[in-house]
């Protein structure tokens, strides 16, 4: 319990100093801060912190918070007289309810955390269940508000349960599917149940179903079907536009994304993305309608644009397709039944890693970099061992930037490109090729600025209450700085920060792994002047970055944007380089 409050203590206070939501004095190395006591009296905090050269982002030594100069272990005192006593946001109290949760959910899942990860777990979907440790940054990097720890244990990632998915038929006239143009409907439905799963399926749709109205399968994690559907709609379960089928014979494996699921014996089958009605990391992981029914439609154009390209090609830059959306018609209902019910039946379709891989290769979540495993040993000490941490990064730092840079410059579109969203492939232990995946509602790009706007499908639009209830998510901006600044938000500010922290550990300084950033991105424009105009539109070499205050939006709500502006250290190692 120690070293789990003691992290998520540092994460708070690192958030905190970095996006001024605490006032603090700075002597050297040691920050010092105040709180409010019960009786209202003041309370002395201080750390030993440093602020990298890594965008000033703050790291906090281990075990140096102290409290009246005693070090401080208790986080319910932490808790109260630093965030419950001294701010007025107004979600403080949910704030804090996530960092309790977080507390115990990651303390559950450190006991049974295996000492390191043995070599027949080392392929993509065991990958993907090891890697436990949740947001770097966030200080509620594992709150999954709404699972018991009973829930927790049956679906967390990391303890590696066989999951089945349960399936409700629903009237047709009641769902939207988009899929893309080479499968189907029945093709992916077939790679998920067997021939006894689809008998025993229509023979309880032909007993409990009205005769009139033709079904579709949508399948429905577990504990959606248990703490959501059955209650959410009791009307359609009434009037037969929905039936419960119960659950189908095959087991997945849940991924790091929680909601995400991977079949177990069929190699080849698409991963599913449920409708999922917790929060974890603040965000509610439900699945907006719109998105379902964009996931084709983007992943296609994306896809063109890679075939496209010959630049794409030779860096052998792939996705992973989202090949078909299948959402409940939200819009039917009435306004009260809408907006509870809203985004809590869908489920996304994502070819599965094994269509990307050729003969001796191996694919890493791209956050298996930062893991260090229960034993102390990074995940990556074995590669860094055989091929040296210079040869390794160099490769690791031209492999990942080339296709997102390429991507922004060429073609005007930046990603969500946070390092969940990132698989490297590897050969040899050595950084080859990446593949992008969770693509629905992680693009962004300026209509005119595209290369080809004549390839940009007509995209759903969010419906008014999504944009109330989340205005960071939108996909289409006029402005070309919120394109650029989606790429150094996600991509350089968390990524590629937190992988620079990893490899510092190995003997890296950030300055070297900046420097080799930045050269690698001055290479780049060097080989293509034909873009000139566009790196001064797409500016990475800015003197200033803008990235979003994160935790300030989880306390003081999304009445107004928060971001902040911080040195770009990219341009710092520019600026050395020359």
């Amino acid at each position: 319990m120690e070293e789990v409050s003691e992290r998520i203590m540092r994460q708070t206070l690192e958030a905190f100093i970095y996006e001024g939501i605490m006032d603090t004095e700075r002597a050297e190395q040691e920050w010092l801060f105040t709180g409010i006591k019960a009786d209202g009296g003041i309370v002395h905090y201080s750390c030993q912190a440093d602020e990298k050269w890594s965008f000033g982002r703050i790291k906090i030594k281990k075990g140096s918070i102290r409290r009246e100069g005693e070090i401080c272990c208790n986080i319910y005192v932490f808790l109260e007289e630093l965030l419950q006593n001294k701010l007025s946001g107004l979600l403080t109290d949910q704030f804090i309810h996530e960092l309790l949760e977080t507390l115990v959910k990651d303390q559950q899942s450190k006991e049974l955390q295996p000492e390191h990860i043995s070599a027949e777990d080392r392929h993509y979907e065991a990958l993907e269940s090891h890697m436990t440790d949740g947001h770097p940054y966030h200080p509620s990097y594992k709150s999954r508000i709404g699972f018991s720890l009973t829930d927790n244990m049956a679906y967390g990632p990391e303890f590696n349960q066989n999951v089945h998915i349960h399936w409700v038929a629903v009237n047709e006239e009641l769902t939207d599917v988009s899929v893309s143009p080479e499968t189907s409907l029945n093709e992916i439905v077939k790679q998920h149940l067997t021939e006894e799963d689809i008998t025993q399926f229509q023979q309880i749709v032909q007993e409990k179903g009205n005769s009139r109205k033709k079904y579709i399968f949508l399948p429905v994690h577990p504990w959606q079907w248990e703490h959501r559907l059955q209650s959410l709609f009791t009307q359609q379960w009434a009037d037969k536009d929905m039936i419960s089928l119960g659950t189908s014979s095959s087991a997945y494996r849940p991924q790091q994304s929680i909601r995400s699921l991977s079949h177990r014996s069929n190699a080849e089958a698409s991963y599913i993305k449920l409708s999922l009605s917790i929060t974890n990391t603040s965000t509610s992981r439900i699945l907006a309608h719109h998105t379902t029914q964009n996931a084709p439609l983007i992943s296609n154009w994306l896809f063109k644009i890679i075939q496209n390209d010959p630049f794409l090609l030779k860096e052998q830059f792939q996705l992973l397709r989202e090949v078909m959306g299948i959402s409940f018609r939200y819009d039917e209902m009435q306004s009260i039944p809408y907006r509870l019910a809203y985004g809590t039946l869908g489920a996304i379709y994502r070819e599965n890693i094994s269509v990307c891989l050729e003969e001796n290769e191996e694919a890493w979540p791209l956050n298996a970099l930062f893991l260090i495993q229960k034993n102390g040993e990074p995940f990556i000490q074995k590669a860094i061992d055989q091929h040296g941490i210079r040869p390794w990064s160099e490769a690791l730092i031209r492999t990942v930037t080339l296709p997102i840079i390429h991507l922004l410059y060429a073609h005007g579109i930046a990603l969500e490109s946070h390092a969940q969203n990132i698989i490297l492939v590897v050969e040899n232990n050595f950084p080859k090729r990446i593949i992008v995946k969770d693509l629905h509602d992680g693009v962004r790009y300026t209509p005119d600025k595209l290369l080809r706007p004549d390839w940009a499908p007509k995209l759903h639009p969010e419906p008014e209450t999504h944009r109330k209830f989340n205005r960071y998510s939108f996909l289409q901006t006029e402005n070309v700085s919120e394109v650029r600044d989606y790429t150094y938000d996600a991509f350089f500010f968390i990524c590629m920060t937190e992988i620079c922290f990893a490899f510092e550990k190995l003997g890296l300084s950030e300055i070297e792994f900046w420097q080799n950033c930045a050269q690698t991105i001055l290479t780049y424009q060097e080989a293509h002047p034909e873009y000139k105009e566009r790196y001064e539109i797409f500016d990475l070499f800015s003197e200033n970055a803008l990235v979003e205050e994160m935790t300030k939006r989880r306390i003081y709500g999304d009445s107004e944007l928060y971001f902040r502006s911080v040195k770009n250290s990219l341009r710092l190692a520019k600026d050395l380089l020359l």
